[in-house]
């Protein structure tokens, strides 16, 4: 992971825009617990945008362009192509935006590094009043892996005054090749002194569960907070490298929001009712 420093596993909150103000801007910690054997969870300095005009949009460190699509009072639904860090690997050094130091894993000495990558594919999203879902299907497209993925996320969201509430569930497949690549163990990296044996995993399918809270400060000032609870399917758990069957991510954010498109541009962008 060299190449490129470790980024967050990148969500879907269409209804964040759910508001006058179109774009926002924060920054906050980040954290990830790791699926291999005694490896120290990773802490990272963050930043998060979303915005959403109609063309364009980035949520958190996912980017994409509409193609097609269309608004409508309770009905909203677009389609685009999409892209966004792959962050699972494991490597010796620290990103540079790291805010904790990690120690090197021992089941992973000797190992060589599996790098972090870029995938990018088709997204279907759609919001029906506060319910809402994606669909995601990507390829790794710096062929670290050349694995693909498939996403599929339902959820809705709630306001309560000045509190914003969204929980959603997920499931998520990976390709053989992504998971082999992740999480095998080849002929040429055994060793039994470790309880590193030969490994070939297979495809796999992941469920997950996550909320975000925000919380409004004032008109522009925003608290966001995320926490994602993630079930590895059983081929990643069978890996000698792995010895857990849940890992945790979530951050904290102060956002700062405002009007750059217009209320009205922004296909997922509906107005707050008065």
């Amino acid at each position: 992971m060299k190449k490129i420093y470790l980024l967050l596993i990148a969500s879907t909150l269409f209804s964040l825009l759910h508001a006058k103000d179109d774009i926002y801007i924060g920054l906050g910690p980040y954290f990830q617990t790791q699926p291999y054997k005694d490896a120290d969870p990773v802490l990272l300095a963050s930043p998060v945008i979303f915005f959403d005009n109609s063309l364009f949009y980035i949520r958190w460190t996912r980017v994409g362009m509409y193609f097609y699509g269309q608004k409508g009072d309770k009905f909203s639904w677009g389609a685009s192509i999409t892209a966004q860090p792959q962050v699972i690997g494991y490597y010796e050094t620290d990103p540079f935006n790291t805010l904790a130091s990690r120690e090197k894993t021992p089941i992973l000495e000797g190992m060589q590094e599996r790098q972090s990558s870029w995938e990018a594919g088709l997204a279907l999203s759609a919001s029906y009043e506060n319910y809402f879902g994606e669909l995601l299907l990507m390829r790794d497209i710096l062929n670290e892996s050349d694995a693909l993925k498939a996403r599929i996320e339902l959820g809705a969201d709630y306001t309560f005054g000045d509190f914003y509430f969204a929980p959603s569930v997920l499931g998520v497949y990976y390709s053989r090749k992504f998971t082999n690549y992740y999480f095998g163990v080849p002929q040429n990296e055994i060793d039994p002194a470790l309880g590193r044996y030969a490994y070939e995993a297979g495809a796999a399918l992941d469920l997950a569960a996550q909320a975000y809270l925000k919380y409004n400060i004032s008109e522009h000032w925003h608290l966001l907070g995320n926490l994602r609870a993630d079930y590895l399917g059983k081929t990643v758990q069978e890996s000698p490298l792995v010895d857990k069957k849940l890992i945790y991510s979530g951050m904290l954010s102060v956002l700062y929001s405002f009007n750059l498109f217009g209320e009205e541009k922004a296909v997922l962008n509906i107005p707050e009712e008065e």
